[in-house]
């Protein structure tokens, strides 16, 4: 997820006013149960706003011992739980188990203080596979967020994720959980591959992970290694593309008099961005990439899956329904983030946060985390990507952000060079100078004291890899995060996994010393 907070940590405000116009490495292992294959046959309701929805999955046991229960989480009821307590027009939005079966036989559960988690009572012995089916019914709640619909363009848009059944992660002996976490994420999944039927009216366009293929209402998506899986729907998509490294970007959006100028940013933006980050770290592993615009609420630039990319639209779009929108109840408490006073124009905004999502592509979506326990590996290196790779190379993307804002004076490559080599500068003295930061690889719900989460897993989490980069030097920085994106690929990895590469690349007093200001030893795993 983009958040759009911007501090004062590491120059970033330096770099957002320029470029703003008005020990041996050891692959993480594949939970020992996993599903390796989901069949999904989801419809679409439109009048009545609501999924049905039969997921099987198939579920291997790889583990030494059996296992008396399989862990099934129904996310979509942590979604609405929450959504009931904080917006009022989605408090008659539920989710409903209409059935659990497992090769033809009905199956009981149980679901404990988290109703989202579904203890299933079936026995799995070492080495075996079964054929587990959930039958549910989920309404859609009326909210701009990446699980909700909303009226756009006298149309309506359905963003569909964190709604679909999934086995839980089975590491270590146990089953991994976290519960739902809507300011940022909680997942903790193995790539799997997935087999969708996705049934809407003829009238909507669908853009999915994976690829996939719309005839009389029913869109055929086939998503092979991902670690999740989005949909989005809508009945006013208008759709262009670009080809860019061998990778097909889709981009989705809706027609009006800003629509011109946010396709053509949009798909330039993508195209430099996968210019620099394949260039940098490796090759996108999938075929396909699609972007869909929409409006994703207050603070909230984008959200991330595997092969799709939710952007948020709000500087283009009118929501023509805005006073029926959701609202909140009371406000939420104001973020303790230091801001710097600045105000990005809609097209940075815009170049902004295209490239921090597409940067999940390499760090969430390929290489996975525990993004509760960990959230600064996704977060922090993707905003990173953004900040200090994306903004720091000269592009078309943000020379055309500038000419639209009439600031083209304001973004040249001599300014470019001189803001690199300012962060470069900045890191060569936060070492000199003995500086202090703070400990980032903490759990979204124990950030340090003093601390907000998103300063900690976004600011935090970014400043880290860019002082890093500014005492290894760009060759040999770029050289391990390679290593660090091949070795984990499809695979999860921790912050361990992160600094016994980086050690492998450099050791020195200065790289450890930057290590000890953000890491917190009691943390790794």
């Amino acid at each position: 997820m983009k958040r759009r907070i911007m501090t004062l940590l590491l120059g970033a405000a330096t770099v957002t006013a320029l470029f703003s116009f008005n020990t041996n490495v050891q692959a993480a292992s594949d939970p020992t149960i996993r599903a390796t294959q989901y069949n999904m046959s989801i419809k679409l309701n439109t009048r009545k706003n609501q999924l049905t929805e039969k997921v099987t999955m198939k579920i291997t046991n790889n583990d030494q011992k059996p296992v008396k229960k399989l862990l099934v989480r129904n996310i979509a009821h942590g979604v609405l739980a929450y959504d009931h307590q904080h917006f009022k027009s989605t408090k008659n939005a539920n989710t409903t188990v209409k059935s659990i079966t497992a090769d033809g036989q009905h199956l009981s559960y149980h679901t404990g203080k988290d109703k989202s988690n579904l203890f299933v009572n079936k026995k799995l012995a070492q080495g075996q596979t079964t054929n587990l089916t959930i039958n549910v019914v989920t309404d859609v709640p009326k909210r701009q967020d990446r699980f909700g619909y909303q009226s756009i363009n006298k149309g309506k848009v359905y963003n569909l994720s964190f709604c679909f059944p999934y086995l839980s992660d089975f590491r270590n002996g146990k089953w991994n959980y976290h519960p739902y976490y809507d300011q940022g994420e909680n997942r903790n999944t193995a790539v799997s591959n997935f087999h969708v039927n996705f049934f809407a009216p003829k009238s909507y366009k669908v853009a999915a992970s994976g690829q996939n293929k719309t005839k009389n209402g029913r869109t055929t998506i086939t998503a092979k290694n991902m670690r999740d899986f989005a949909i989005v729907a809508s009945n006013k998509f208008k759709v262009d593309h670009i080809y860019t490294n061998g990778v097909r970007v889709n981009n989705y959006y809706f027609a009006g008099k800003s629509s011109k100028n946010y396709n053509k940013l949009a798909l330039l933006t993508a195209k430099d961005s996968f210019n620099i980050f394949t260039k940098k770290i490796g090759a996108y592993p999938y075929h396909e990439l699609d972007m869909t615009e929409g409006l994703l609420g207050k603070d909230t630039g984008g959200m991330e899956y595997p092969g799709l990319i939710m952007i948020d639209a709000s500087g283009f779009v009118t929501n023509s329904n805005k006073k029926k929108a959701a609202k909140p109840k009371k406000t939420s408490k104001k973020k303790k983030v230091v801001t710097a006073p600045i105000e990005l124009s809609k097209y940075s905004e815009l170049t902004e946060d295209v490239s921090h999502e597409i940067g999940h592509q390499w760090f969430y979506a390929t290489v996975g985390n525990d993004e509760y326990m960990e959230p600064w590996l996704d977060e922090g290196l993707t905003n990173f990507l953004e900040n200090g790779v994306y903004d720091l190379t000269y592009t078309k993307s943000k020379a055309l952000a500038a000419k639209l804002e009439d600031a083209s004076k304001f973004y040249t490559r001599k300014n470019v060079k001189r803001v690199d080599q300012l962060v470069q500068d900045q890191a060569k003295s936060f070492v000199k100078n003995k500086q202090k930061a703070y400990f980032i690889n903490r759990p979204l719900n124990n950030p340090p004291k003093g601390v907000d989460t998103d300063a900690m897993a976004y600011e935090g989490g970014s400043g880290f890899p860019a002082l890093l980069m500014g005492i290894m030097g760009k060759q040999k920085f770029f050289a391990a995060l390679h290593e660090y994106y091949e070795t984990y690929k499809f695979k999860q990895a921790t912050t361990q996994d992160f600094l016994n590469i980086i050690r492998q690349y450099d050791n020195s007093a200065n790289v450890n010393y930057i290590i000890k200001q953000f890491i917190d030893p009691a943390y790794l795993r």
